[in-house]
């Protein structure tokens, strides 16, 4: 597999050209002819499909984009390309379970199957959110204190000592070290030390990274995103964090958020795109795990059904030719506070874990307002766990997803933005508060009995 100094190498040595010719004659051009050739079409009344052709040939078409369209780097103006050969050794050595977290906190982390019957791992916390320094210590804990989240990728900082933190600036150092000591505090109160950190959510350019490579802040056993950006693109930022955290040990994380309505298409084009980000990223970024977040230009939230379907069939996908260890974004409209987010919840939940992904989440609001908090993510774990317990299949679980989709469709427009955490929880106890405990036992006991979900 080639090392990051072949991939530093492409970067110079590419073929070059401008940023707007490789968005409109390469990506655009060859998804839209792809998708053609392959008659990929999607249908919203299978959010989650049983068609294994489809899931083939969407991948088929994402190995050729891969190969055909290469990655730009927006720092030399260059492509990056692989040989296939490279493209299928980064497929064969990626692995298919990691030891995440230490000690009592460790857990298996594993590459998911199509209708897998072994538990999902829960990822909690509001990933993506800038959230305010003061309540960034209880709303981790929050997450922290729930017995079935097992690893945890909370937002970063916005502010630090009350100055707002910029991309490259000092203050990006200083914000990332801070979530990192926050995040390692609230572990250790809620007794739990060793838990899995995705984290560095502070850090936009290499600074933050750079700032936390050592067990002070981030330990070899934690991870950090590094992102492909829209669409199939990079520069030397994210390439530094690679080369930073590859030498100190810690896990690459590839994000992919291709947007349905722009560059890739509509979501036939984004699945396409979605496979080919994954192999790139695999084969640049010697990525371990995988985030999967699908964006609807208008909605924004992964519930829009575009984006459901597109969890659905790049898991597929992947699970059936390319087993990588992914994450599925559960990334609601709906703020915490709210019954909507329920609705919301359960039908990405539901998705991810049958069609072979990790549920991540619950990032309340699409990560715009700190409306979130444990309780929401304790019954993603829920409705995950009971997904696999029932023995949920594809056809069934489409069933229930398309009928929760109904539930919350007219609000996606206008959402019910809920509460921000302090008014959700008592914030010096960590507990909930018994307003927002009730709705949580109120819509899980109505989402149960619509869904037959034992909850």
């Amino acid at each position: 597999m080639n090392s990051i100094w072949e991939v530093i190498d492409k970067t110079e040595t590419g073929p070059y050209i401008e940023e707007r010719d490789f968005d409109l004659k390469v990506v655009a051009k060859r998804c839209r002819e792809l998708v053609k050739e392959y008659e990929i079409k999607f249908d919203p009344t299978e959010i989650i499909t049983t068609d294994d052709s489809l899931a083939d040939d969407i991948f088929e078409a994402g190995m050729r984009l891969a190969l055909e369209a290469g990655i730009f780097c927006r720092s030399t103006k260059r492509i990056i390309k692989f040989e296939e050969s490279e493209v299928q050794e980064a497929i064969v050595s990626a692995p298919n379970k990691l030891h995440i977290g230490t000690r009592k906190d460790a857990r298996i982390l594993y590459a998911r199957g199509i209708e897998d019957k072994r538990a999902a791992i829960i990822c909690g916390g509001q990933a993506g959110a800038p959230i305010p320094e003061e309540w960034y210590l209880p709303m981790s804990l929050s997450y922290m204190k729930e017995p079935l989240i097992d690893m945890i990728n909370n937002g970063g900082l916005a502010v630090v000592e009350g100055r707002k933190v910029r991309t490259n600036t000092p203050l990006e150092i200083q914000a990332t070290r801070r979530e990192l000591s926050m995040l390692r505090e609230a572990a250790a109160r809620a007794g739990r030390p060793g838990i899995h950190l995705l984290a560095a959510e502070s850090s936009v350019s290499a600074l933050g990274d750079l700032a936390i490579a050592s067990d002070r802040y981030m330990r070899t056993s934690d991870a950090h995103l590094v992102a492909l950006l829209n669409e199939l693109k990079t520069d030397y930022d994210r390439i530094s964090k690679v080369v930073n955290f590859t030498e100190y040990g810690a896990l690459n994380v590839t994000l992919v958020d291709p947007i349905i309505g722009g560059y890739a298409g509509g979501p036939e084009g984004v699945a396409v795109c979605f496979i080919a980000s994954f192999l790139l990223g695999r084969t640049m970024y010697r990525s371990e795990y995988h985030v999967i977040h699908p964006i609807h230009f208008r909605y924004m939230s992964t519930s829009a059904v575009e984006c459901m379907w597109n969890l659905n069939i790049v898991g597929q996908s992947m699970a059936r030719n390319a087993p990588f260890i992914l994450m599925g974004d559960v990334w609601t409209s709906a703020g915490a506070g709210t019954e909507m987010i329920f609705y919301e919840t359960a039908a990405n939940t539901i998705t991810n874990v049958v069609t072979g992904s990790h549920p991540l989440g619950v990032s309340a609001t699409n990560g715009k307002y700190p409306h979130a908090s444990g309780l929401e993510t304790r019954f993603m774990a829920e409705v995950a766990l009971e997904t696999v317990c029932s023995g949920l299949n594809r056809r069934n679980a489409n069933e229930i997803v398309v009928k929760l989709a109904k539930e919350y469709k007219d609000g996606m427009d206008r959402p019910d933005i809920g509460k921000p955490f302090p008014e959700l929880y008592d914030v010096s106890k960590v507990i909930p508060k018994p307003e927002w405990n009730a709705i949580y036992l109120k819509m899980k006991k109505k989402i149960a009995d619509m869904t037959g979900l034992d909850l």
